[in-house]
């Protein structure tokens, strides 16, 4: 074992001299120069020079301040010249002259690294202060940029109806509407078409509900013959690539274009010219949220209008991405989607508004035939750009001289589909640039410098890429790629930020790996299994060591307590735990950041700066051992975050998250509804089966409720706001007192009932004549109805409460026993409580406490402890046990610490009104060097004494707990 006497670290013989060679530390670089000139000792904690040689001259050197003691051998340090003799020791005025001219001009140790702090919550507070903020809006300045040439007679629900037969019935072409609502359950909902004949078979069921088909074949002949088709019908066409032919199912996608802008369901959401946005009044603070307040579509309408005025960008939305359609037997498919993003990214990335269309099913091949790698790669790739080329050669002629799109409300428009964005993971990102492995897809940084983040880099050069797309322009040999000639379309910066597997199956996925590798497996799992239980916290009860095949969601999971199980963990050599937690840090604030629904300049500020604090301690990777370097693209790829999304607004227009959905509903699900023999015939049939009754749907509906009103545009969701819903009736109608304390460990409840009831009816009393006030207060009742669930619902910008889902929720339920006699442990949430001044971001005012107990009184108990006060109580109150009020955050990972709030060994506890609360809140223990082993999960709160408030325990946690 070696110490270099620079920074005090331990290392392995072969360790310590790679460390030297890399490390960016002067005080460790000094050791090169130094080498053989110090003493000794076994001292291997010294910062200074004492004890070291009193006759050796120190101003032959520049002033070092490191740790000169430690054990080593000769072969451990590189001299920087070995053919020179040490200085001597003594010498005369005229040579100490020429020495120090020498040392002017010679070598000098690079100046110390700043150590960026993590942003502190003010900061974070000032530049996030505007998201969610109506902006200030300034129009693209040439008004007829995607003005309307001229109004259709018909929208696109009348031309429909115009086509249908037998119009004059609403359910047309069925009979009635049990016959449509059955019709749509089969297509929609139903099982499989054989047993949907069976059960129409049932004697008397067809003639019961007066169905006007028997069979699924029947109904089968009126949806082809009878229900107009408003989306593209898919056509089978051959590919031939090296004189083979292969097989693609695609749809005309200048159809699916016009698909998608005429649907009347977007219609009044539609964008159809670029904005710039602004967070302050003078305009100086950009903001960027969906695509058309990017700059990409400022700058390509500014193209358009110089050459004919009045046109309308329609950026179109690319993705590919190959799945498994089967668990066994290897089968796959090849799915290519695609949306426009006229459509706001808030419809886009919900799957069940279908705004992404299926554009094609590209071939699966594995050229097996063909033995020769090298050959079968290049044949792949000219395989896939071949078919990518036949299926968007429509969009060349419309993309530059302009197409007449009427959308959904009749109003016909010059638009123009271009090309905007392709989003994929790193492998298709490859393949659809033509890049080699191992380099960056958007830029030319060479991959021995991927890990750095300052090497200047630029855009790839379309221009001399098409001039020689040759092996020389680090390009494969591609024949004709897709994009050779899509008009106002760079690939290069088309190809997005990818969140999902750049993130979380990317670099997350690496640096979960390297604090496995760097800390104790078993501590880690130890840790995992010891964290307290909340609403948004997936407690992985076997640890995380073992995990195989973790999905993007699992990654996700582990993020949220990645940072609190590795403070102040140990690490080998006794290094210091501080950059491997500021490390973590700045990969989670980068994360969080990254997914923020809306930016502005100062909150990429903030993205930058995470960026940079990972680069300034990344080297404790290094140090350890575990990695010899960071050329990982995927890791450089963050370099092109900040200016991906002033192109082309925040991660969310273009997350593969959103299209990892589509594969489920638009491949895996037709897949399972063929019988698997020439199945993409099958699937393509029942997919526009399945679209047209979906269209028809719509138009149902649009008959029986007419035009839905015109909504308001509204800011950016930010997610700020909560709405409690509790349950109509209580869990527990009846839990006698004596219960409360002892099953709930609500101690002291009636005593803080008998202090609420005085407070609320005696406002303003001191803490001495409140106390003597509640002495005399006798409870007029026993027992109390519990509630053992407070649960959250979301608030969107518009103040809809969206009831159909729970993002949060807090659990106070006592111990009991499940059906087969186990024991479940009792769970009493900790929450953020408003003390009264709390605001919408920050931790002034508001204070960390436990549930023990959720209740409510009766009318008449009501009425008797409060018989005059102004305002009657909210009927649901909650005991909670305190904890510390918040101080100033961690240094190192910038969490607030937290303790139980005892007095005279008791913990202090008080009745709140629910509506106070906030939102549950997730705490990690202070877990130490080694975690104590009789701690579990269900009892940590208790024994533990101090603890760290997650901010990552989802990400209204990150925006709000600042």
């Amino acid at each position: 074992m070696n110490t270099c006497p620079g920074c005090a670290k331990n290392f392995e013989h072969t360790g310590y001299a790679h460390h030297l060679a890399q490390t960016i530390n002067p005080s460790c670089a000094a050791q090169l120069q130094l080498s053989g000139l110090f003493p000794e000792s076994e001292d291997g904690d010294s910062d200074s020079l004492d004890g070291g040689d009193d006759d050796f001259d120190s101003h032959c050197l520049t002033e070092f301040t490191g740790d000169y003691f430690g054990y080593y051998d000769e072969q451990d340090l590189e001299r920087p010249d070995d053919n020179h003799d040490e200085p001597p020791l003594e010498s005369d005025g005229e040579e100490e002259e020429d020495h120090d001219a020498a040392l002017e001009h010679g070598w000098e140790r690079p100046a110390d690294p700043v150590q960026q702090d993590i942003d502190s919550g003010a900061e974070r507070q000032e530049a996030e202060a505007p998201l969610g903020h109506q902006p200030i809006i300034e129009k693209f300045p040439q008004r007829h940029a995607g003005a309307p040439v001229h109004h259709s007679c018909t929208t696109a629900f009348e031309s429909y109806k115009n086509v249908l037969q037998g119009a004059e019935n609403v359910w047309a072409p069925f009979a009635s509407r049990i016959d449509y609502e059955v019709a749509k359950w089969a297509k929609l909902r139903g099982s499989g078409s054989t047993a949907f004949s069976k059960l129409l078979a049932i004697d008397g069921l067809h003639d019961a509900l007066g169905l006007s088909y028997q069979n699924t074949h029947e109904l089968n002949q009126i949806i082809d013959r009878q229900l107009p088709c408003r989306r593209p019908r898919f056509k089978h066409e051959e590919i031939i690539v090296a004189d083979e032919a292969f097989d693609v199912y695609s749809g005309d996608v200048m159809e699916c274009v016009k698909a998608l802008y005429s649907d009347p369901k977007f219609s009044q959401h539609l964008n159809y010219a670029p904005k710039r946005h602004y967070a302050d009044a003078n305009k100086t603070i950009r903001m960027y949220h969906d695509i058309h307040t990017g700059k990409w579509w400022w700058s390509t309408q500014k193209e358009l209008e110089t050459k004919k005025p009045g046109a309308t960008v329609i950026p179109i939305i690319l993705s590919s991405d190959k799945t498994q359609v089967t668990m066994f037997r290897n089968k796959s498919a090849y799915p290519v989607y695609m949306t426009i993003g006229n459509i706001p990214k808030e419809i886009r990335r919900k799957p069940s508004q279908r705004a992404w269309i299926l554009l094609a099913y590209l071939p699966t091949s594995k050229l097996d035939h063909i033995t020769n790698k090298a050959a079968r790669r290049r044949t792949a790739t000219n395989l896939f750009h071949a078919c990518l080329r036949h299926i968007l050669e429509p969009l060349k002629v419309p993309g530059k001289d302009s197409v007449a799109m009427a959308s959904g409300d009749g109003v016909v428009r010059r638009g123009h589909p271009i090309v905007g964005c392709y989003a994929a993971d790193y492998p298709e990102q490859l393949l659809t640039t033509g890049i080699k492995s191992g380099e960056c897809p958007k830029c030319d940084i060479p991959h021995t410098e991927l890990g750095s983040s300052h090497f200047p880099v630029n855009l790839r050069d379309l221009d001399a890429i098409l001039a020689a797309l040759s092996l020389e322009c680090g390009i494969k040999p591609i024949f004709k790629p897709f994009w050779l000639d899509l008009p106002h379309t760079n690939i290069f910066q088309s190809i997005t930020p990818d969140v999902l597997h750049q993130l979380y199956q990317g670099i997350i996925k690496h640096l979960i790996e390297w604090i496995k590798e760097a800390c104790s497996e078993a501590e880690i799992d130890a840790r995992c299994r010891r964290l307290p239980p909340n609403h948004n916290i997936r407690l992985f009860l076997k640890g995380i060591s073992h995990l195989s095949r973790v999905s993007g969601t699992e990654h996700n999971q582990i993020c949220r307590f990645l940072l609190g199980i590795v403070i102040g963990i140990q690490l080998p050599g006794n290094l210091n735990n501080a950059r491997l937690t500021r490390a973590i840090r700045a990969i989670l604030d980068f994360l969080y950041l990254a997914q923020y629904p809306c930016h502005t300049d100062q909150t990429l500020v903030l993205l930058d700066n995470a960026l940079t604090r990972f680069h300034d301690n990344k080297d404790i990777f290094l140090d350890l051992g575990i990695q010899s370097n960071f050329n990982l693209p995927k890791l450089h790829s963050f370099r092109h975050y900040v200016h991906m999304i002033k192109m082309y607004g925040t991660t969310d227009n273009y997350n593969t998250e959103y299209t990892e959905h589509l594969h489920i509903d638009l491949t895996k699900d037709a897949y399972r509804a063929t019988n698997h023999k020439d199945e993409y015939s099958q699937m393509t049939l029942w997919l526009e089966r399945r679209e047209k009754m979906l269209w028809h749907d719509n138009f149902v509906q649009w008959r029986l409720v007419g035009d839905l009103a015109l909504q308001e545009r509204s800011p950016p969701d930010m997610d700020y706001r909560r709405a409690i819903k509790m349950t109509k009736h209580p869990t527990v109608k009846r839990v006698p007192l004596d219960l409360i304390m002892q099953d709930y460990g609500a101690t002291f409840f009636t005593a803080a009932l008998a202090r609420y009831v005085v407070g609320r009816n005696q406002p303003g009393l001191s803490a001495a004549q409140l106390e003597r006030e509640a002495a005399h207060i006798i409870l007029p009742f026993d027992a109390v109805a519990t509630f053992h669930r407070i649960k959250f619902h979301a608030i969107d910008a518009r103040g809809f409460r969206d009831s159909s889902s729970t993002v949060d929720s807090v659990h106070s339920q006592p111990s009991r026993k499940d059906k087969r006699g186990h024991t479940i442990p009792a769970r009493f949430d900790t929450v953020l409580v408003n003390e009264g001044d709390g605001g919408i971001t920050g931790m002034n005012g508001y204070r960390v406490a436990q549930v023990r107990v959720v209740f409510t009184l009766t009318s008449k108990a009501m009425d008797l402890l409060f018989p005059a006060g102004p305002v009657k109580p909210p009927a649901h109150l909650a005991y909670v046990e305190w904890f510390t009020p918040f101080q100033q955050p961690e240094s190192h990972h910038g969490l607030y610490k937290i303790s139980c709030l005892m007095r005279h060994g008791e913990h202090l506890a008080s009745i709140i009104d629910v509506s106070d609360i906030r939102r549950s809140v997730h705490l990690f223990p202070n877990f130490g060097a080694v975690v104590p082993r009789e701690w579990t999960s269900s009892t940590v709160l208790e024994l533990c004494s101090s603890f760290f408030v997650n901010s990552f325990s989802d990400r209204h946690a990150y925006l709000t707990i600042v």
